[in-house]
C-alpha cells in the first residue's frame, strides 16, 4: 500500500507543471478573446492556415513530454529578466491592440505566451519551443506571398524550359498555345512553406540534437516545400496542353498538390530517421517537481496579463449597429458600431464611429473602401486636410471627401491617422470615426 501511495503521489508531482501549462494557456486565451476571434476570422477559416487547428495540441502534446522527462520544471522564487520581458510583452500587447495593429497583437500575443513559461518555469530552450511553436497559427506569413509568388514564376519559367512546350512569361502569367495559367497568390507555394516549417521543426525538436544535421533537414524540407509547388504548377500547364485546358484539374486544383506533397513528406521522414540522434521522451531526468514556493510570482503573473487583457473592454462593449437610415450611394465600410447621416443641401455626410473593443472594427480595415461599390476614380487627391475623389458611374457624376477623427485630431491622411492612433494607444482606447461625404455633380463637379 505503501509503494502504491508513493507512486501515486510521484504521478501527482510529475503532472503539476503540466496543469500549470494548461492553466496558463486557457487564462491568457480567456482574457484575450478578441484576439482569437481574429485569429478565428483571418486564420482558423482560411485555406492556407488550415493546420491551425492541430497546433495547439501539438504544443500541449510537448509540453506532457516535457514534464514526463522532467525537463519542464516550476521556478522557486521569482527571476528579474524573465519578469521584465513578460512586462514588456504585456505592455507591447496592451499597445497595439489599443491602436488595433493587426500584426502587433498578434506578435504580442505569442510573446506573452512565452515569457509567460520562462516566467514560472525553469529556463532551458526545450520550454520555450512548443510555446514558440504556436507561431505557425498566426496569419502573418501572407507578407511572404509577393516574394514566393515572384519565386515560383521564375522557377516554374527555368523548368519549363526542359519540355517542349512554347512558353511565354509575363509578370505572374504564364502563356502556352493552349490557354494562359496565372500563378496566382494562392500558387505562391505559401501553405506547403508553413507546413514544412512546421513539421522540420518539430521533427527536430523532438529527434535531431546536432546542429548540422537539424540545419541540413530543416533546408531540405523548405526547399521540398517550395519545390512541391513548382512541381505542382508545372504539371499542371502541361496537363492543360495536353487537354487542351479542357481537365477538370484547370477549374479545381487545390488538393493536387498535396498529392505531391504526401509522397515528399514520406521522404522526408525516412531521410530524418536516417540521422536521427536522440528521443526527447527517452532518458528521463531526475524529476523534482515541487508546488511554487513564492506566490509571489504567481500573483505577479495574474496581474500583469489582466493588466494587458483585450477581453475586458470587449465585455463591457456593445456590439450592436446603429443605423439611422440606409444610404443609395456610400462607401464599402465594414464593422462600424454606429452611423449617422445628415444632409446639407445637395451634399449627404455619412458619420462612421467604430469601437475599438473590437480589433476589425477601424475605418483603415483592408477590406474598407471609400469608392462606392460599382463607382469609379476619374481622379483623386489626398492631404493632410482630407481625402478627394472625383468619381463616375455611366454617366453619374460625384465628388467625394474623406477624413479621419480620433479625438481632436482629424486628417485626411491615412498613414498620420495610424501614427497618431498608435501615440495615443500608449494610454489606452478611444474610439474613432470616419467622415464620409458625397455630393452628386448636375453639370461639373467642384
Amino acid at each position: 500500500m505503501t509503494v502504491t501511495n508513493n507512486k501515486m503521489s510521484q504521478n501527482h508531482l510529475t503532472s503539476k507543471p503540466f496543469i500549470g501549462i494548461i492553466l496558463i494557456f486557457s487564462v491568457i486565451c480567456e482574457l484575450n478573446i478578441p484576439i482569437l476571434v481574429t485569429l478565428w476570422r483571418h486564420g482558423f477559416d482560411d485555406g492556407t492556415y488550415s493546420h491551425a487547428f492541430l497546433i495547439p495540441f501539438i504544443s500541449l502534446y510537448l509540453y506532457y513530454e516535457l514534464t514526463q522527462s522532467g525537463k519542464l520544471q516550476f521556478r522557486e522564487k521569482l527571476s528579474v529578466i524573465p519578469t521584465i520581458l513578460l512586462i514588456l510583452s504585456c505592455y507591447l500587447l496592451f499597445v497595439t491592440s489599443n491602436a488595433q495593429i493587426s500584426v502587433g497583437y498578434w506578435i504580442a500575443l505569442l510573446a506573452v505566451f512565452i515569457t509567460s513559461v520562462i516566467m514560472l518555469y525553469k529556463f532551458n530552450w526545450y520550454v520555450v519551443f512548443p510555446a514558440a511553436f504556436l507561431v505557425f497559427i498566426f496569419p502573418f506569413w501572407g507578407s511572404l506571398t509577393y516574394y514566393l509568388q515572384a519565386i515560383s514564376v521564375s522557377s516554374v519559367s527555368f523548368m519549363m524550359s526542359f519540355t517542349n512546350i512554347p512558353t511565354y512569361v509575363e509578370a505572374q502569367f504564364v502563356s502556352i498555345p493552349a490557354g494562359t495559367f496565372e500563378i496566382a497568390d494562392g500558387c505562391s507555394g505559401l501553405r506547403y512553406l508553413i507546413v514544412s516549417l512546421a513539421i522540420s521543426s518539430l521533427f527536430i525538436f523532438l529527434n535531431i540534437k546536432s546542429k548540422k544535421r537539424a540545419f541540413i533537414f530543416f533546408a531540405v524540407a523548405v526547399f521540398g516545400g517550395l519545390f512541391t509547388n513548382w512541381l505542382r504548377i508545372m504539371l499542371l500547364i502541361i496537363i492543360g496542353d495536353y487537354t487542351d485546358m479542357t481537365h477538370s484539374l484547370m477549374n479545381d486544383h487545390n488538393s493536387f498538390g498535396w498529392y505531391i506533397y504526401a509522397p515528399f513528406m514520406l521522404l522526408l521522414f525516412y531521410f530524418g530517421n536516417k540521422i536521427s540522434d536522440h528521443n526527447l521522451s527517452e532518458h528521463p531526468s531526475k524529476i523534482n517537481n515541487v508546488a511554487c514556493r513564492a506566490p509571489v510570482i504567481v500573483a505577479s503573473y495574474l496581474v500583469l496579463i489582466t493588466v494587458s487583457s483585450t477581453s475586458i473592454y470587449w465585455l463591457t462593449s456593445n456590439k450592436e449597429i446603429k443605423i439611422s437610415l440606409q444610404p443609395k450611394i456610400q462607401p464599402v465600410i465594414h464593422d462600424f458600431s454606429h452611423l449617422v447621416i445628415t444632409e446639407k443641401g445637395d451634399t449627404k455626410i455619412l458619420n462612421y464611429t467604430f469601437d475599438p473593443a473590437y480589433l476589425d472594427n477601424k475605418p483603415t480595415y483592408y477590406e474598407n473602401s471609400l469608392i462606392p461599390l460599382n463607382w469609379n476614380v476619374s481622379s483623386e487627391s489626398k492631404s493632410n486636410d482630407e481625402f478627394q475623389a472625383l468619381i463616375y458611374k455611366g454617366s453619374q457624376k460625384a465628388i467625394i471627401k474623406a477624413t479621419y477623427k480620433l479625438g481632436s485630431f482629424v486628417t485626411g491622411n491615412v498613414k498620420q491617422f495610424k501614427i497618431q492612433r498608435l501615440k495615443k494607444s500608449f494610454w489606452g482606447k478611444q474610439e474613432v470615426e470616419l467622415i464620409w461625404a458625397i455630393k452628386i455633380c448636375s453639370i461639373v463637379c467642384e
